[in-house]
């Protein structure tokens, strides 16, 4: 029995949450909305799931043919689709004999008949939408795993991944805005974001985000990363060292 399933559009969850992006850096976004910070901004919503019942060898074709690594396991109910499991390449490799490779063209559909729901991980790890997108990078790291299901009132209504988290990373550092990359040493007591904040304001130079890294102060410095939407007027940053700062990089 084959079973493909998705699932209607959620709607917003409105529970707010703070904290800081990675252990050893602050990130301020300056234009992003603070929905940037949640999970439901980066997640796949509505993913593909399978049904507890098909085949092994039926998740592995679909993994090949859509290039995914993991698939929630779900029944669909009529209140949305419950959660009974995940399975990664990894299980479904765990289910083939030695012999056979999981992803070859040599498989079909019924190579390896047995339910999907005999190699899935049962215990899984959720987040809500709302969690913050930091620590759902750091439930990811710490647990060794790829991918987090996405609940809302018990219902499965997304995915997120390491790539996702990748992409959030980059996406809120502007990294793929371009413009121009400061990188600036600074005393521990005497942080230049207000400095560097202020001087934007007078010359009209726009910032696309900005970072601050605390994982030097055992050395008494503090690192920071300005991302400007254009190049810098002339003596921008020369004022900046004047303040008592030291220009490590400039780089577009």
């Amino acid at each position: 029995m084959r079973s493909f399933q998705s699932s209607p559009t959620p709607v917003k969850d409105r529970q707010y949450f703070a904290d800081i992006f990675i252990e050893s850096a602050e990130v301020i976004p300056i234009h992003a909305r603070a929905v940037s910070m949640f999970v439901e901004k980066w997640m796949t919503p509505d993913p593909q799931t399978v049904d507890p019942e098909v085949s092994v060898s039926f998740v592995a074709l679909e993994m090949n043919r859509r290039k995914f690594r993991h698939f929630p396991v779900a029944e669909l109910t009529g209140n949305g689709k419950r959660l009974v499991g995940i399975v990664s390449k990894y299980d479904i490799a765990r289910g083939f004999p030695a012999d056979l490779n999981p992803f070859s063209i040599e498989v079909s559909e019924d190579s390896v008949p047995r339910p999907v729901s005999s190699v899935m991980s049962k215990r899984v790890i959720t987040i809500t939408p709302s969690c913050p997108i930091e620590d759902a990078a750091k439930i990811l790291r710490s647990h060794r795993i790829g991918a987090l299901p996405v609940l809302r009132d018990n219902r499965l209504v997304g995915i997120i991944t390491e790539s996702d988290v990748f992409e959030a990373f980059i996406g809120m550092t502007a990294a793929k805005s371009g413009g121009l990359r400061i990188l600036v040493e600074s005393g521990v007591d005497f942080n230049p974001i207000p400095a560097v904040l202020d001087l934007s304001r007078e010359h009209r130079v726009e910032i696309l985000s900005l970072m601050s890294f605390h994982e030097n102060r055992l050395k008494g410095k503090d690192l920071s990363v300005f991302r400007f939407a254009r190049r810098l007027p002339a003596g921008f940053l020369q004022e900046i060292a004047k303040l008592g700062f030291r220009i490590v990089s400039v780089r577009d």
